[in-house]
């Protein structure tokens, strides 16, 4: 009670002027409410011409459920495709599932819902609108979804199964789905949100009366808890009038039930909730400290801003020093986070919290770490270094917003419109983020930050969540155990964080330069010619070191620009003993920091700046990846240098990932999941030393001195690299900072300014194995806490390796998983859905991957085997049905669109070009409106003839 009455002070100090002075909504939106109480969003975007997306977003969840009705929130959104006024799916008219597909609106990616505690959220997005009936059918789409649903007996029976499905996956996937809805009941005890998950009671779901489901939808499907959103190419005016007209004859109740947002009661005492399973890998602490939530009536002002912007320093300061004390031979924990926001599932009260993964050998140890930290913060605060830090980091991320705001795809205003509707999150430009944002940077002083974290981080008002494996050999501490380690890290005694002075990472680059020009002899600086065309919009400039790089300008993205270097080598150069260390190199290598810093300093030395690097090692490849705002291209560029000359050996950083990884690993195979994934890689490739998945066993093979040898072996020598930049790029001072660092690498290449000596190419290459040929039906059990059949079939088969036969392998995937959505999820109820994947590799043999998986009751699995295997070949042996080839080629060419606007898809096409030889841009469109029902028909008698097939299912036992 003290801290809150604390925090309720801390408000007061916040100058009255910004308490009362109100913010200034994001003009671009144009927002109304109609008679009858529907909120309308909209907001015009021309970043995906001929594009937009609608919504429809309501305040109703799974909160608002009857006893009687726990499932019926999440089963109704399930219900919305299954039949409305204008769109029956009966044969009198097409459904909205099939409609939408028809204009390129791909179901589960561009058409889908969602259903939470106290929200509800319907899309139809990325619809082509380039005509005006679509852009009117659309919108009957959400008049039917608010008013019009039929909810036939029938529907609802068959969605019973899918239903039952949904659960069963998400319950067999994690184990914390299962214990937090066991946990729930303590954590809340005797508020509504003691039992409230959406997903219910499969009970329920079985059984329930048809009229509970239309009980429900007629009581809170109404106008004035709705939201209309539609953003993106669009006539503001004219859809407003539509919207008015439409929506404005859809009555209110005149008798209507309350909307209640139901309180959470605080606590005295604290409250702990220990939950174990059988299937839970670590032990998972979350201790939560309570504070009242923000009205959503106080939100539109300066000040909840402001105190918003403070608790954002304040949990990034945090969760630094948290990265810091994992920087130990043997840390205190596998991970951990501090967090601000809403309390768990319930958006009437907030709460600070701390989620951590324990090291079960030293429980206690790692609540010592973890909430001592932020006990250390609470008592003295922060250092005014951090905070300016996370100052910085904070205003480069507001002024890239505002510099790209015209450069969004339509969901992100959706997200913004949306949150103001459902949660009152004040409706704010880009722009007048940045302004505030400014104020805050120059007015937020460190004795503001440290009162305020004082009130923050509490030791009252606590509810401790904890999920534990359950196991022999692993003690689980007792609820009093749990309680005395938090008493105890909240009473002890700490002294303030210290830290010392930081170098410039231009002063240690400029070492780095000057190091290794001397050690290579170098011969002269290096020089860099001119830019040459290399075809699509790509210049190519060639370095004296032989670096290729290749640049795509776009103004796609005002301040962005990816980066992506690579050459050939890869661990096809290491025998199998070697295979242990793969999985640790690019772990170990960026945990090291670089040049003379470690990682946790080396992040401080970049805050306030956007850059992004990572490196790695594939079977065939070695590559540094990365990306930065526009101004930060010189730090991406300094970055790639250090990592490629000056990787740094940090035995401590090593130790750590080690000892990490092996607590980590102490209860590996207690998910189901990870040994069905084991047993199909071990069939798969059979039992190749090359994929095996990394156990404890394996880390006393893992060696650090061979790591770094063979990530220096990999980057030390820039001959034959190439470098491609895509984004917002001026060539002219592009070539000064490649000129003087990536020329500057050191390079076997004649000529080369940084020469070296080439290391010969090996006499024996190691690639990855190829799945195996053959037919094969593999069978296994294991005891599981949700059974389920588990169920994945590998298809092998030579295909060309040519543009069309990728986009015709593409196109037979998606006309197959139309197929199984159709047949196994919705015909037979028995799957929330079968994945389909199809892969095309040149240097696979034999070079196409067709990958089938699903999840489903056990006492289906012998009905949906045979269904699965016939959708195939009916397509060998009939072809795709004409209606879904639509589909597909629609959505494609309508995904093209919307793809060739980023700098992603030009780096992948790019990529390919060079490093495979094949152009997946020129002429896809017209590839894609060629490619013929035989030529998908063909993919389908390719892979059955094949003969090549594995088959692996785990059952329960």
């Amino acid at each position: 009670m003290k801290k809150t009455l604390f925090r309720l002070l801390l408000w007061l100090l916040v100058p009255s002027a910004l308490q009362a002075q109100s913010l200034q909504p994001d003009s671009t939106f144009r927002t109304g409410k109609l008679a009858n109480g529907l909120t309308y969003y909209i907001r015009h975007n021309a970043k995906e011409p001929g594009i937009a997306d609608f919504y429809l977003a309501q305040r109703v969840g799974s909160i608002l459920e009857e006893p009687r009705q726990r499932g019926l929130a999440h089963f109704l959104e399930h219900m919305a495709f299954n039949g409305t006024e204008h769109f029956r799916g009966d044969g009198k008219s097409l459904g909205i599932v099939p409609w939408c597909e028809s204009i390129g609106v791909k179901f589960g990616t561009n058409l889908n819902a969602y259903t939470s505690v106290d929200q509800t959220v319907y899309n139809v997005s990325a619809v082509p609108v380039g005509r005006e009936t679509v852009l009117d059918s659309v919108l009957l789409i959400l008049h039917d979804w608010s008013h019009s649903l039929l909810l036939t007996d029938k529907e609802i029976d068959k969605e019973r199964g899918v239903i039952h499905e949904e659960w069963r996956t998400r319950r067999s996937r994690m184990a914390a789905q299962r214990m937090m809805e066991q946990a729930l009941p303590t954590v809340y005890s005797g508020t509504k949100y003691a039992d409230c998950l959406p997903i219910g009671s499969m009970d329920i779901v079985e059984h329930f009366p048809h009229n509970d489901l239309r009980d429900y939808y007629h009581k809170w499907y109404r106008p004035d808890l709705q939201a209309v959103v539609v953003t993106g190419d669009v006539d503001v005016d004219r859809v407003e009038g539509k919207i008015r007209r439409l929506f404005g004859s859809i009555p209110l109740p005149k008798e209507r039930a309350e909307r209640v947002y139901y309180p959470v009661s605080d606590n005295q005492d604290l409250i702990v909730a220990v939950e174990k399973d059988t299937e839970q890998p670590i032990m998972l602490a979350n201790l939560y400290m309570k504070h009242p939530a923000t009205p959503d009536a106080e939100k539109n002002n300066v000040a909840y801003v402001r105190t918003d912007y403070v608790d954002r320093l304040i949990t990034y300061m945090l969760n630094g020093r948290l990265r810091e004390l994992k920087h130990q031979s043997e840390p205190p924990f596998l991970s951990a986070t501090a967090h601000a926001g809403t309390f768990l599932v319930s958006r009437t009260k907030d709460a600070f919290s701390l989620s951590f993964g324990c090291r079960q050998e030293n429980v206690a140890g790692s609540f010592s770490a973890v909430i001592g930290e932020a006990e250390r913060a609470r008592r003295f605060g922060f250092t005014a270094s951090e905070l300016e830090r996370a100052k910085a980091i904070y205003m480069k991320s507001a002024e890239r917003r505002a510099t790209e705001q015209n450069d969004r795809r339509n969901n992100y205003f959706v997200n913004k419109a949306v949150n103001h509707f459902l949660t009152s999150e004040p409706l704010l430009s880009d722009a007048e983020i940045l302004k505030l944002y400014r104020d805050f940077n120059a007015t937020v002083t460190l004795d503001e930050v440290n009162r305020a974290t004082r009130s923050l981080i509490s030791d009252s008002n606590q509810v401790l969540l904890v999920y534990a494996p359950d196991k022999p050999g692993f003690t689980l501490p007792s609820e009093q155990q749990l309680r005395s380690y938090v008493a105890a890290v909240q009473q002890a005694a700490y002294e303030a964080y210290k830290e010392p002075a930081l170098p410039t990472l231009e002063g240690m680059v400029a070492a780095s330069l000057a190091s290794n020009r001397k050690a290579g002899k170098a011969t002269r600086k290096p020089k860099t010619g001119s830019y040459t065309d290399a075809g699509q919009g790509v210049k190519l400039l060639s370095l004296p070191n032989g670096v290729k790089v290749y640049v795509k300008p776009t103004n796609f993205a005002k301040d962005q620009v990816s980066m992506r270097f690579f050459g050939n080598k890869g661990t096809q150069l290491y025998p199998d003993a070697d295979v242990p260390n793969f999985s640790f190199v690019s772990g170990v290598v960026t945990a090291s920091g670089v040049g003379t810093v470690s990682e946790p300093t080396l992040r401080k030395m970049l805050a306030g700046k956007s850059v992004r690097v990572q490196s790695s090692i594939a079977d065939d490849e070695q590559y540094i990846s990365g990306s930065a705002s526009a101004k930060d291209l010189r730090t991406l560029l300094q970055l790639t240098y250090l990592y490629c000359t000056s990787p740094r050996t940090d035995s401590v950083a090593f130790n750590s990932q080690i000892n990490s990884m092996r607590s980590f690993l102490t209860n590996r195979e207690a998910n189901p999941q990870v040994t069905y994934n084991d047993s199909l890689a071990a069939i798969a490739y059979g039992n190749s030393p090359r994929m095996q998945p990394v156990k404890q066993a394996t880390l006393d093979r893992v060696n650090h001195s061979r790591i770094m040898q063979i990530y220096r072996d990999q980057f030390g020598d820039a001959n034959g690299f190439s470098m491609i930049l895509t984004g917002n790029i001026n060539l002219d001072s592009l070539r000064t900072l490649l000129q003087e660092y990536v020329a500057a690498l050191p390079s076997s290449a004649p000529g080369s300014p940084t020469p070296i000596t080439r290391h010969p190419s090996p006499a024996i290459y190691y690639p990855s194995p190829d799945i195996v040929g053959g037919t094969s039906a593999h069978v296994f059990r294991k005891q599981m806490n949700t059974p389920s059949a588990v169920v994945t079939l590998l298809y092998t088969f030579p295909e060309p390796y040519t543009t069309k036969a990728d986009l015709a392998l593409d196109v037979f995937s998606r006309v197959l998983t139309i197929a199984y959505t159709d047949s196994v999820r919705e015909e037979k109820g028995g799957t929330y859905g079968v994945s389909v994947q199809a892969e095309l590799d040149k240097d696979s043999n034999p070079t196409a991957l067709v990958k089938v998986s699903f999840r489903t009751d056990p006492s289906k699995y012998a009905e949906l085997m045979p269904v699965v295997y016939r959708q195939i070949s009916h397509i060998a042996a009939r072809g795709p049905e004409p209606s879904s080839m639509s589909k597909v080629k629609k959505y494609l060419a309508k995904a093209y669109g919307q793809n060739v606007i980023t700098n992603s898809y030009w780096d992948y096409v790019v990529y390919n070009r060079l490093r495979n030889g094949i152009d997946f841009d020129t002429d896809y469109l017209q590839q894609l409106e060629s490619l013929s029902a035989a030529d998908v028909q063909q993919v389908a008698k390719d892979l059955l003839g094949s003969n090549r097939r594995i088959e692996v299912t785990m059952l329960p036992e």
